[in-house]
């Protein structure tokens, strides 16, 4: 999972892909959103590097990345194929971008925008869109929603528990997007923590007593006997470890 959104722009051969994904990152980034984008090229062997180059030479020598490096550019070429997820993954860790855009994996289970007739297995999670109708700025809101959406998201625990009512935290965000629900309503939001060896306070950052609070809750919530709706006071674990 990654921390931008996620759509995706497919349709045949020439009927616009590359031209709406340049105009909506010209908009997108006009309002204050940054992007990345994947583009599928979908040729066998197909390469960006070329024989004889120095780059080339460091990857038949097995080099399994090669990097060049300018002063204008930094390219990393990865020499072999990769599945969507880990270019996503890798992509959203070294851009930290709001929102990635990927031209082409018409197969992949991820929010699309659809351009012509393509047949799509599944419609869920899909827009059309025909140039020819002009509806440029539906598409346009439909992807800030996307974004604004994981951004919410991204404020909730992950944990997809379904305790708030919805089927996961995605649901919850749209709630809260929608001005339904706050992220206070969340019923694994974290709280504070403070955990003793043998007397001896351990000190703990924010992000761990986050961590280990939403875990903690979650593993108690779980048990029978215990109603996670009502849980609003102090949790206390005992752990006595026998050395012998």
């Amino acid at each position: 999972m990654t921390n931008a959104a996620t759509i995706g722009v497919v349709g045949y051969h020439n009927t616009g892909k590359t031209t709406l994904v340049c105009k909506l990152i010209e908009q997108l980034i006009a309002r204050g959103y940054s992007v990345s984008t994947v583009k599928n090229i979908p040729k066998d062997e197909f390469y960006m590097d070329h024989e004889g180059k120095d780059t080339w030479k460091h990857g038949e020598s097995g080099a399994g990345v090669v990097v060049a490096s300018t002063l204008d550019e930094t390219d990393f070429i990865m020499k072999t194929g990769m599945s969507l997820e880990d270019i996503l993954r890798i992509t959203d860790s070294m851009t930290s971008p709001d929102v990635i855009l990927v031209e082409g994996h018409k197969t992949e289970s991820i929010p699309k925008i659809v351009l012509g007739k393509m047949p799509i297995e599944s419609e869920d999670d899909v827009r059309r869109y025909d140039p020819a109708t002009n509806d440029f700025d539906g598409i346009l809101s439909y992807i800030i929603e996307a974004i604004e959406v994981k951004k919410v998201c991204n404020k909730l625990p992950g944990m997809n528990c379904g305790k708030c009512g919805y089927d996961d935290c995605i649901g919850m965000a749209e709630a809260i997007f929608r001005g339904e629900k706050a992220v206070s309503d969340c019923l694994m939001q974290g709280g504070f923590v403070s955990a003793t060896v043998d007397g001896e306070e351990i000190p703990m950052g924010p992000f761990v007593q986050d961590i280990v609070s939403k875990t903690i809750f979650g593993m108690v919530a779980s048990l029978k006997g215990v109603d996670y709706t009502t849980i609003d006071a102090d949790i206390t674990i005992k752990i006595k470890h026998d050395q012998k």
